[in-house]
């Protein structure tokens, strides 16, 4: 093979990838606004370890550029048993989910690994139990979801209803 025979492709090559760029990373969002079908205020029914059943409020803020901020309450009898803070941030490597139980942070925060228009996958596949949380709207119903990852049969799901936030 003579140097004249090789310096077409060696041209070439550059025109080509041109053409055809190698598929890349996806870029991560550069700010919340994916994420703005979870704002607003829902409640929903939950179970206790007791059998009983009681009411979830969720409330989520519309998303600024840079945070959205979330609480939840789990209700029986009209006193809250347990609750939960959530911060989502957009950081230097994309966003992540940082949830609060009881107001204490968690030792993980969970990077999205996934949206579109009506879902938000949330992951920490290092953490012990949820390695994964998920929200999914369909219409006036918002669905939070907590697994062990995919494939995983330990989890609980949350049915929630839009309604009027108030006080």
């Amino acid at each position: 093979m003579t140097l004249r025979s090789v310096m077409p492709l060696v041209l070439l090559g550059p025109i080509l990838a041109l053409a055809h760029p190698a598929p890349g990373p996806q870029e991560a969002p550069r700010d919340l606004s994916r994420l703005a079908f979870m704002a607003g205020c829902w409640n929903g029914a939950f179970s206790a370890r007791d059998g009983a059943t009681g009411t979830i409020e969720e409330r989520y803020t519309s998303p600024s550029l840079n945070v959205m901020l979330g609480t939840t309450r789990y209700l029986l009898d009209g006193r809250a048993v347990q609750f939960e803070l959530t911060t989502i941030r957009l950081e230097e490597a994309g966003i992540v989910l940082l949830p609060y139980p009881g107001g204490t942070p968690s030792e993980h925060g969970f990077p999205l690994t996934s949206v579109s228009e009506a879902e938000a996958i949330f992951e920490a596949p290092e953490h012990d139990f949820p390695k994964r949380i998920i929200y999914r709207r369909s219409g006036d119903e918002l669905r939070a979801r907590i697994d062990g990852g995919e494939g995983s049969e330990q989890g609980a799901e949350w049915q929630m209803s839009a309604v009027a936030c108030g006080g």
